[in-house]
């Protein structure tokens, strides 16, 4: 199990990054979107960043906004 320490919210309320923290200790990021379609109306992961693993939440959050397209666009 993962514990959200920070949500980063795009302007349109429609994407969001979170930095957790797993339960080794290591830390990693996630990128949702959030899908209004009819039948889904939810958060869906929206890239493979799950798979960075820091040693601590600001390299996390580095390396998010690295990596993630919108957080580099403001």
């Amino acid at each position: 199990m993962r514990s959200i320490i920070k949500e980063l919210m795009a302007h349109d309320g429609k994407r969001k990054v979170q930095i957790f923290r797993r339960e080794d200790g290591t830390f990693g990021f996630e990128a949702l979107r959030f899908s209004d379609e009819t039948l889904e109306m939810c958060w869906i992961p929206d890239g493979r960043y799950s798979e960075c693993f820091t040693g601590d939440e600001q390299t996390a959050e580095s390396e998010a906004r690295s990596r993630v397209p919108w957080l580099q666009n403001g």
